[in-house]
């Protein structure tokens, strides 16, 4: 038989620190995945999404402009929100976090609806000093490696 491990946590906040990395490098690929969508859509039918200034203009009822708002959010801010949600995730993964996770996290919270989920849970497991130490301590008091 396969002999199969479990992964060990060192602190008791270890856990909830690695679900809020796989849920923001999650997060993160479903925004790239949907910006690139948008993108692919504008390029092949709706050239005109492409420029913010006239995406209004084709728009002809309050549905087709909040659409028209959310694929212009998606190409414009998709593609940061994505790769800081990645790049926090990864951080959160290798409990190295603070500033980046939580830079990320604040403006993923403009990234409706599933960033600002996400951002929220991670704000709120950065908020708990069980699962983030102090800056620069380990749970042990030992100096973190910077």
């Amino acid at each position: 038989m396969h002999e199969v491990r479990a992964h060990t946590f060192s602190r008791p906040g270890d856990g909830y620190l690695a679900a809020l990395g796989y849920l923001q490098i999650g997060t993160g690929v479903l925004s790239l995945t949907m910006s690139l969508m948008a993108l692919t859509q504008a390029m092949l039918s709706h050239s005109e999404f492409l420029n913010p200034a006239t995406a209004f203009s084709h728009s002809s009822n309050p549905i087709d402009r909040v659409i028209a708002a959310y694929v212009i959010l998606q190409l414009t801010f998709g593609w940061l929100a994505g790769s800081l949600q990645v790049a926090a995730g990864i951080s959160c993964l290798r409990s190295r976090r603070p500033r980046l996770v939580l830079a990320a996290s604040v403006l993923s919270l403009a990234n409706f609806p599933h960033g600002t989920l996400a951002a929220i849970l991670t704000l709120h497991g950065l908020s708990r000093p069980e699962i983030v130490p102090p800056q620069g301590k380990d749970s042990d008091g030992s100096h973190a490696i910077p």
